[in-house]
């Protein structure tokens, strides 16, 4: 009897359709913990925004907006690909909104509007991600 050296076709077919079957269940997961990972960084961003602030009113009896410009702070991690920070200046207080670029269209857990905010007095929105 010959021996066989090497996979046949059918077995390689095989070991193909499993690796297959595994990256189809795999991979949407991987994407929305890739979105999560930079929803969380973008909230991280957020509170360190707002530490900014209010050190800077500490220091100077005012808040310091300046401290993001064209959508990025020099602190943040965040890529701005991913999300564009705003801080909005109200009556005595702000609100700071890290808006979802196109990479992060496709995060729908947690932004409502394509938003992410957090209010000079520590309340976030949407609340259910906070």
């Amino acid at each position: 009897m010959i021996k066989q050296k090497g996979v046949t076709l059918i077995e390689m077919l095989i070991a193909v359709a499993i690796i297959g079957v595994l990256t189809a269940i795999a991979y949407p997961s991987y994407q929305d913990h890739v979105l999560k990972g930079h929803r969380t960084q973008a909230m991280g961003d957020l509170i360190k925004i707002q530490l900014a602030l209010e050190e800077s009113y500490t220091q100077n009896s005012t808040y310091d907006f300046t401290i993001v410009s064209d959508g990025s702070c020099s602190f943040c991690d965040t890529d701005k690909d991913r999300y564009v920070f705003t801080i909005t200046p109200q009556t005595a207080d702000y609100i700071i909104t890290a808006t979802a670029q196109t990479k992060q269209e496709n995060d729908t857990d947690c932004l409502d509007n394509k938003k992410l905010t957090l209010n000079s007095n520590s309340k976030g929105s949407p609340e259910r991600c906070w």
